[in-house]
């Protein structure tokens, strides 16, 4: 693989809204407006304007299409494990989480580990 040097315009974009506004601050950086950047895209102006205003639902392949004319691209890594996934594998596992100052706290405790996980997946 050939490496080469990236400007991150943004990372860790884990929400349409963080994805919106990532890709709105990028056409404004350019000088572009919505109109502009709609037409090169093939989206209409509404549309644009909806989802950089983080309403409506968006089609990846138009998202896709915005990176592309903004001169982006996207990115996929895996994220490093983080302590809050570490407390939630241990509230699946049923096994005690931390509570802070050494406490720790059953799962069957935690009110919301049982909402979650008759919440079903989004």
């Amino acid at each position: 693989m050939i490496a080469h040097s990236v400007e991150v315009i943004a990372s860790d974009l884990r929400t349409p809204p963080q994805i919106s506004r990532a890709l709105r601050a990028r056409r404004r950086a350019l000088g572009l407006s919505q109109a502009a950047v709609a037409e090169m895209s093939g989206v209409s102006p509404q549309w644009l304007s909806g989802f950089e205003n983080g309403k409506g639902s968006c089609g990846t392949h138009r998202v896709l299409r915005l990176v592309e004319v903004l001169g982006l691209s996207v990115a996929l890594h895996e994220r490093p494990e983080t302590d809050m996934d570490r407390v939630f594998a241990a509230v699946a596992a049923g096994d005690s989480a931390p509570a802070g100052r050494g406490e720790r706290v059953r799962a069957a405790d935690r009110p919301f580990a049982n909402a979650e996980s008759s919440a079903g997946s989004p």
